[in-house]
C-alpha cells in the first residue's frame, strides 16, 4: 500500500513510522518516497495488515495519513 502523509518526512519521522508499523507487524517492509519538487510524502508498506490497521499504527506514533494512494494490501481475509 502507498500512503500520503500530512507532515514532512525527516529522519526522525521515518524512524518513528517504521517502528510503529513494525510493532504492529514485524514482517513489514517500509519504504519512503520523497519528492521535494512535488512535495510528495509517501510511505510504501508491504505487510499482512489491512490499510486501516496500518493507518492506525502510524497514527498511534503521532503521524497523520492524509490519503491512501494505493490500497493494494487491503484484501479480504479468509477465516478458517
Amino acid at each position: 500500500m502507498r500512503l500520503r502523509l500530512h507532515d514532512a518526512i525527516d529522519a526522525e519521522a521515518m524512524r518513528g513510522i517504521t517502528a510503529a508499523v513494525l510493532r504492529a507487524d514485524l514482517g513489514s517492509r517500509i519504504n519512503f518516497e520523497i519528492d521535494p519538487e512535488r512535495d510528495a510524502r509517501i510511505v510504501r508498506v508491504e505487510n499482512w495488515l489491512t490499510v486501516a490497521e496500518t493507518v492506525e499504527a502510524i497514527a498511534r506514533s503521532g503521524y497523520a495519513v492524509a490519503a491512501v494512494v494505493d490500497a493494494s494490501n487491503d484484501v479480504p481475509r479468509t477465516v478458517r
